[in-house]
This record gives C-alpha cells, sequence and structure tokens, in this order.
C-alpha cells in the first residue's frame, strides 16, 4: 500500500532529524563544512532510499537552477518528488523550512535547467558520497538499521 502525505511528512521529519543529530565530521568527509548548506543533492539521495526501504516507493531525483523573481540566477538546488509531492529536507539552506512537503510549486517552478530521473543508487558515487552518513544516521531512525 502507498504511503499518504503525512506518512511522507513523517518520514521526511525522521529522517532531516536523523541528519541532524549526526557528528558534523561525517559531512566534513564529503567536503560540506556548513551542513545543509551544499547538501541538497546528498539529502535527497539518502531520503530516496529511506523512503525506498521504508515504504518500497522509488521517488524521482529532480534539481533545478533557480532564479529571483527579478531573473537573476540564486543557485542550484535538489529535491525529491513523488505522488505529486515535493520532498525536501535542507530548503532550510535558503531561508525555508527544514523539512518541505508540498504539492505547492511555486518556489520550485523559478528555475530552468530540470533534471529528473527515478532514483537509483550509483554505487561508486554512493561508496564515496553517501556511505558515511547512511551508516550514522541508522541509529537515530526508528525500525533499527536499514540496508
Amino acid at each position: 500500500m502507498k504511503p499518504d502525505d503525512a506518512a511522507i511528512v513523517q518520514a521526511a521529519a525522521e529522517f532531516r532529524s536523523a541528519l541532524d543529530a549526526i557528528d558534523d565530521r561525517h559531512w566534513r568527509a564529503v567536503y560540506i563544512n556548513r551542513f545543509p548548506r551544499g547538501a541538497c543533492g546528498h539529502c535527497s539521495e539518502l531520503l530516496a532510499l529511506f523512503l525506498l526501504d521504508r515504504f518500497g516507493i522509488t521517488a524521482d531525483y529532480v534539481s533545478r537552477e533557480l532564479y529571483s523573481d527579478a531573473g537573476e540566477r540564486e543557485t542550484s538546488h535538489a529535491w525529491l518528488e513523488w505522488n505529486g509531492l515535493i520532498i525536501d529536507i535542507s530548503g532550510d539552506q535558503f531561508g525555508w523550512p527544514t523539512v518541505i512537503v508540498t504539492r505547492d510549486r511555486s518556489r520550485y517552478d523559478r528555475g530552468i535547467d530540470e533534471q529528473r530521473h527515478p532514483f537509483k543508487m550509483d554505487p561508486s558515487w554512493w561508496s564515496q558520497q553517501c556511505s558515511g552518513i547512511w551508516a550514522a544516521v541508522q541509529p537515530f531512525l526508528s525500525g533499527g538499521n536499514l540496508k
């Protein structure tokens, strides 16, 4: 059975709390010195595996160049989308809420050059960039160790 929106909100919040609980050295090991700044891709990949393990769903990994209302490039950002939901656990690097689960696209449609694909773990990238963080969050997640 597919999870409802409330279950996705709860899972996203739980996973972000686990990321907040780990020691910063895990982020520094992958050259992220001020989590969550610059960690949106990592957060999206990690959360995608968590959602796959927890609910058996495959979210889309989405990244986009974001622009201001004046049309100037501000930054790039990555998040997940599944079943019409935007799932973002690193928006606080921009002063947005820490966990965003919404169907409101207004914040996310202010960009161009969208990249989108269903989550599929790249073993080489994962082992270099995410495996240490994944291992570190496990004690902070309900249900014990995942893959």
